[in-house]
């Protein structure tokens, strides 16, 4: 019986976390795809936070680290993109210390809940001022209480957010190797990319970002496009819904349209990829470069369980 007793203790309960998931557009060296779209204006709500450090009880997650909650609040929100709210929230002291790498997150909850988002930091490590977040209108599920709470919410709003987490996009064991970077990013994908582009680290590499969006008006970061282009990123917008499309864009899913340009086929052995992004985009992206002869390895997400 007691061995019966001992086996049936040992199971392992692992909840699977979901990732987190133009201005001017400058042409690829393959494909032309270049466009200009104003950005809409918006407010910029600004408040106080509030501080206060709590250690959680239970990990809201079966991998990583036990979360450290900070009770804090939103310092502005507002319309990023067609379904996308731009989020800043002030760190707790000495939070931002963990932030090193492109590509880490924190989780967010409602005060007190029992169930936390994940959220990837997208300004970049070591930026000053607040941690800003790029947080698409989703619904809550079974593993996720959605985020309705926090897109619908203004500034001043309570929230309860972890430590930095996560290790980011493992750049720096790869970087001295290759000439090339290939960035793709769906949607609010594009929130760590961005982290990675105003980070410095793919500074004197080659740099080609696809970007896929359903719409034009889904496309957030409008307004940092030229600033992205001033530091040799060059840009593709992808638009899945073909009517919708400019004229100056390009139709179809973000990997269909780099294999298009050649992009993984161009020096294989010296290209790196970074993705965020849905399944289905990161799957044929994983596929598509193994047939063009890039190491698996140095085809790099920013969640990495």
């Amino acid at each position: 019986i007691e061995v019966m007793v001992a086996l049936t203790i040992v199971v392992a309960l692992l909840s699977s976390c979901a990732a987190l998931s133009v201005g001017r557009i400058v042409p690829s060296p393959h494909l032309v795809a270049a466009c200009r779209i104003v950005p809409t204006p918006h407010t910029v709500l600004n408040v106080v936070t509030r501080r206060h450090v709590s250690r959680a009880r239970e990990p809201r997650c079966g991998w990583g680290p036990e979360p450290v909650w900070s009770e804090l609040s939103i310092a502005s929100i507002e319309d990023a993109a067609e379904g996308l709210k731009a989020v800043t929230i002030t760190p707790a002291d000495g939070t931002a210390d963990g932030f090193t790498v492109p590509g880490q997150y924190v989780q967010i909850r409602q005060p007190g809940a029992e169930k936390a988002g994940f959220f990837a930091i997208a300004s970049a490590p070591g930026a000053s001022g607040p941690f800003e977040f790029l947080i698409k209108e989703t619904p809550p599920s079974d593993w996720s209480p959605g985020t309705g709470w926090l897109t619908g919410a203004e500034a001043g709003a309570g929230l309860d957010m972890s430590q930095v987490m996560g290790g980011g996009f493992k750049i720096a064991e790869h970087i001295d190797e290759v000439e090339r970077v290939l960035l793709f990013a769906a949607g609010s994908g594009i929130s760590p990319i961005r982290s990675v582009i105003e980070s410095g680290a793919l500074s004197g590499k080659d740099v080609e970002l696809y970007y896929g969006v359903r719409t034009p008006a889904h496309a957030a970061y409008l307004d940092k496009f030229d600033a992205w282009s001033d530091l040799g990123v060059q840009y593709t917008l992808c638009v899945s819904a073909a009517d919708t499309a400019p004229l100056q864009a390009c139709t179809g899913y973000v990997q269909d349209v780099a294999k298009a340009a050649q992009a993984f086929s161009s020096a294989p052995e010296k290209t790196l990829i970074l993705m965020c992004g849905m399944k289905g985009m990161a799957m044929g992206i994983k596929e598509m470069a193994a047939e063009a002869g890039i190491d698996e390895a140095r085809v790099l997400a920013n969640f990495e369980v």
